[in-house]
């Protein structure tokens, strides 16, 4: 385990991971992979640092998620967003249906931008 702690949310990181949004990575994306890497930050940590580093205009992106119903960066790509069901697999023996545990490379989105890439879909209109 990593004794590197994040000095904004808290949560440890593997250095090798790193703690900034790749170029044109999406919120989604950059949450998914900081809380498998780091685990959850018990907030919205690792949003708004996505937001300091790549949105600083959307100041009410916190206000916004919270709307939502996120209380947590977990809850921002398993409530909000998750991934979309072109991603999902079924499993052989049950039947059932398991969304990834690793995604593919993130589509991308515009700079500024605090919208997830087509790899997310609303957790809201997700009926499985």
């Amino acid at each position: 385990m990593s004794n590197v702690i994040h000095i904004f949310t808290g949560s440890r990181v593997d250095p090798k991971v790193g703690v900034v949004p790749r170029s044109g990575e999406c919120l989604g994306c950059f949450t998914h992979r900081m809380v498998l890497a780091g685990g959850c930050s018990n907030g919205l940590g690792w949003a708004e640092h996505y937001r300091l580093v790549r949105a600083r205009r959307a100041v009410t992106l916190r206000r916004r998620l919270t709307a939502l119903g996120a209380r947590c960066d977990c809850e921002v790509i398993h409530e909000i967003w998750q991934p979309s069901p072109v991603l999902w697999t079924r499993d052989p023996q049950s039947g059932d249906l398991a969304a990834p545990s690793v995604l593919p490379p993130c589509e991308g989105v515009r700079p500024g931008s605090t919208k997830p890439c087509s790899w997310w879909v609303s957790g809201a209109s997700l009926a499985l």
